[in-house]
């Protein structure tokens, strides 16, 4: 399942590029864009557990593109 695209609306999640002084510096891996997901979390489990699409609202659960 690609992560540059909503599972519901199809909408292009692929960001601005991530400036290269800043990709020069490790602090993306091997990532160039940044993305447009929105990371829901659960406080209770301290990590993201679904993301929500910009474009239509959309949510859907992170591992369904894991």
């Amino acid at each position: 399942m690609s992560e540059d695209k909503c599972l519901l609306c199809d909408a292009d999640l692929q960001g601005e590029p991530i400036p290269k002084k800043s990709r020069d510096k490790g602090y993306y891996g091997d990532k160039t864009h940044f993305s447009r997901r929105i990371g829901i979390s659960d406080p209770r489990l301290d990590r993201i557990v679904e993301w929500l699409c910009p474009d239509c609202g959309g949510r859907w659960n992170r591992g369904d593109t894991e």
